[in-house]
């Protein structure tokens, strides 16, 4: 006879009791976490008049940014127009008319309190930054621009500024003078075979990519005192997980769902597996020429970014092989970080200044004439800019400044 095992009733209640408190527990975390706070967050501020757009449950303010995105980017910009906000910030553009110039947006369940007051903007990251946390970045953003000193805190973050710090001091910043014009001149004879291989002599030449060539070009050798070569691929890299990195940000943000092994996922995975190698070679390579020469501080060359990281980890290797403080050294993987901050940080900011400035120059053409009067003057008809010319230019130097001031006018700062 078969034997018929049942199931004791109390044992069956206790089950379902459980299972249906475990599904209760859950649906109040997700109810607290994606309804009661943010709708608590949103009643806080609507008490000091700060308003926004409705949240909508998971999704935020998801729908309504990326449709106006669409819709601004369907357009072509106006010729000759300095009012670059309704393409640039479209849901800027649009919310700041119906809510004013201080309101909140929900990124999901995140929400961002958007100021553009410029007194406001340097109460909050001049006179009371130490009030004002930093943003955690998208996993994306963090695993494309790394986890330097863009986004470090507290004791981290003051050891890395005061090893990169003399990077960046005036006099060694002319020491790197030299290295740019190299790079320079390079791309400016280019343009000149190029012009004269036409029977015009004139030539149309994307800016864009020319600069982005030019400043990895710099960077490589500035900040990491390297042959082009050595950062190209390192660039190219990037640029690919740039954009796999953009194609998310049209989706909803799902906690988690990076881990899937998804083909965008994967592949991205493998991008930054291979940048981080990349990276390691460069490291590697500049660790083993220090060691070799036993290059010291003192000498008197241009002190990069590279070195200075890799000097301070090999002198904290040194004395403090018995001190497991990861706080007070720097580590390879801290290196890292550091080097992919720069390598696309740098990049984009810096080759984007060149072709705006560029652009302004050929929209009024009176700038480029004072400006190459100036420059001849200065430098002479063939000689380049010395460390020693550069603060004698009182019109050049104005320019880049009015190229930056064009855009601050579209600042907007998004903080929790």
């Amino acid at each position: 006879m078969k034997e018929v095992k049942i199931e004791s009733p109390a044992w069956s209640a206790a089950a379902v009791t459980t299972a249906v408190l475990l599904i209760f527990i859950i649906s109040a975390k997700v109810g607290l976490v994606l309804w009661w706070k943010p709708k608590k967050i949103e009643k806080h501020f609507d008490r000091q008049g700060i308003k926004g757009p409705p949240y909508r449950f998971f999704i935020g303010n998801f729908k309504e940014l990326v449709s106006l995105m669409l819709a601004a980017s369907s357009h072509p910009m106006p010729n000759f127009s300095h009012n670059i906000l309704p393409r640039v910030l479209s849901f800027y553009h649009h919310w700041k008319k119906i809510y004013g110039s201080t309101f909140l947006i929900w990124f999901g369940p995140i929400v961002r309190v958007a100021v553009s007051d410029p007194d406001m903007i340097r109460e909050i990251f001049a006179t009371n930054s130490q009030y004002y946390e930093k943003n955690e970045a998208h996993p994306l953003v963090k695993q494309l621009e790394g986890d330097g000193l863009l986004t470090l805190t507290g004791q981290k973050w003051a050891l890395h500024r005061k090893i990169i710090s003399p990077t960046f001091h005036v006099d060694n910043l002319k020491l790197l003078i030299p290295l740019v014009e190299e790079s320079v001149v390079e791309m400016v004879e280019k343009w000149w075979s190029m012009a004269e291989s036409v029977e015009s002599s004139e030539v149309e030449i994307d800016v864009y990519d020319w600069f982005q060539t030019l400043t990895e070009d710099v960077i490589t050798k500035t900040a990491f005192g390297s042959s082009y070569e050595d950062g190209k691929a390192i660039f190219k890299l990037q640029n690919q997980q740039m954009i796999l990195a953009s194609q998310a940000f049209q989706k909803v943000f799902i906690p988690g769902y990076r881990f899937l092994p998804t083909r965008t996922n994967i592949n991205s995975w493998k991008l930054d597996k291979e940048i981080k190698k990349s990276l390691m070679k460069l490291i590697e390579g500049r660790k083993g020429n220090l060691e070799k020469k036993n290059w010291g501080m003192n000498e008197k060359r241009p002190k990069d970014l590279l070195g200075l990281m890799i000097q301070a980890s090999l002198l904290n290797n040194n004395n403090n092989n018995n001190n497991n403080n990861n706080n007070s050294s720097i580590t390879v993987h801290d290196i890292v970080e550091e080097c992919k901050s720069f390598f696309f940080a740098g990049k984009q900011t810096t080759s984007n200044l060149l072709t705006w400035t560029t652009v302004l120059l050929a929209m009024h053409p009176q700038w480029q004439i004072q400006a190459r009067d100036e420059v001849i003057n200065v430098c002479g008809p063939r000689a380049l800019p010395s460390k020693h010319d550069v603060s004698n230019f009182k019109i050049v130097s104005p320019s880049l400044d009015a190229s930056i001031n064009k855009v601050k006018n579209t600042i907007l700062s998004f903080i929790f």
